[in-house]
């Protein structure tokens, strides 16, 4: 289950801009938005247009990816 403080690793589909690569920590979550702190110590918000895919993006991210 993501919540605050899951790690999401990776480009996560550019919602967090499109030179983002860095890990990013979940700091506030809500049904369709999310805010991070990238590992730069930069915040973030992404926004979806459908909170069921919010979730399952979320769920896909917050797993390293293999490379």
């Amino acid at each position: 289950m993501v919540r605050v403080g899951t790690v999401l690793y990776g480009y996560c589909n550019g919602y967090f801009g499109r030179g983002s690569y860095g890990d990013r920590r979940i700091e506030a979550i809500g049904s369709d938005w999310v805010v991070v702190r990238e590992d730069d110590g930069i915040p973030d918000f992404a926004s979806f247009s459908n909170p069921k895919i919010m979730e399952e993006y979320l769920e896909i991210w917050s797993h390293p990816q293999e490379e």
